[in-house]
């Protein structure tokens, strides 16, 4: 399901193409329905049935995920693990920086970094998984309690194309120029897309895609302009962005969260803290 060939997932669990084909064909049998089409190649697109039973199954993988964690502390013997889900945006620009004060002071724990949707974020949290998750915001679960941060949406172009003039600019100045796009699959692209259109432009879709980081990239190849967030931005400004602060503002929000029905580790209090005042002292974003 998340690889979309066998021969990509028989590579990820170490197997042959062959092998993985096998295994997957009596599954299939097991279950008594198909999980996949076949396009006549290694490709495969999920049947519906496939997607509920994926669905369904994304807890258990996530305990197992939770045993794989538990016996790799127990066999090497590490004082303490701490285990973080973050969607990509975070993953990349935001949590290593806070990662690396984190080690400086606790390097004897150890951390598991997993990295999907804001959506599987969620499923992975209620599966008990992970300690401190960060996912676009709403975040609506039981028994959590949760820190809400907007951050700073910032305009970027390629350096020495699509002059949009100085260092802060309506987003007009991105109407009728070629964007690369959030997908509207996620709330934030909705609100990228509205604030051109809402500006009196035309919003001249050209690439869409799902992470900042990606059209970061794109923006840098000289694909057209974008809205990212501003710590995005900051990360991939080196390969040749410019970057422009808008006025009126647009804020992508994000919330931390972790469970409210146990107590919290020293190393989960010292990481919230060092995230919390990371978050805090940046002029990109605000706390709620």
């Amino acid at each position: 399901m998340e690889n979309g060939s066998v021969t990509r997932a028989a590579a990820i669990l170490g197997i042959t193409q062959p092998a993985m084909s096998a295994k997957l064909a009596r599954l299939e049998q097991e279950l008594g329905f198909k999980l996949f089409e076949r396009d006549g190649g290694n490709r495969l697109r999920p049947t519906s049935r496939g997607l509920d039973y994926f669905e369904a199954a994304r807890p258990t993988l996530a305990m197992l995920d939770r045993l794989e964690i538990t016996a790799e502390r127990l066999r090497t013997g590490a004082t303490g693990t701490l285990v973080i889900a973050a969607h990509p945006s975070a993953s990349i620009s935001l949590l290593p920086g806070v990662l690396a004060r984190f080690r400086t002071q606790l390097p004897n724990i150890a951390v598991k970094m997993i990295n999907r949707t804001s959506e599987e974020v969620r499923s992975y949290f209620e599966a008990s998984i992970v300690d401190i998750a960060v996912a676009e915001y709403p975040v609506e679960l039981a028994n959590v309690e949760k820190r809400r941060y907007r951050l700073e949406c910032v305009a970027i172009a390629p350096e020495g194309a699509f002059a949009l003039g100085g260092e802060r600019i309506n987003p007009s100045a991105l109407a009728d120029k070629p964007f690369v796009a959030m997908t509207t699959a996620r709330m934030i692209g909705h609100q990228i897309r509205n604030a051109v259109i809402e500006s009196g432009g035309t919003f001249a879709k050209v690439v869409e895609a799902e992470y900042f980081s990606t059209i970061c990239a794109l923006v840098a190849q000289g694909q057209g302009v974008s809205i990212v967030d501003a710590w995005s931005a900051q990360m991939f400004r080196n390969l040749g962005l410019t970057v422009h602060r808008l006025d009126p503002p647009l804020h992508y929000e994000i919330a931390v969260f972790y469970r409210a029905d146990r107590p919290r580790s020293e190393a989960a209090n010292l990481f919230l803290g060092l995230l919390d005042e990371h978050l805090h002292n940046s002029p990109a974003s605000q706390a709620n």
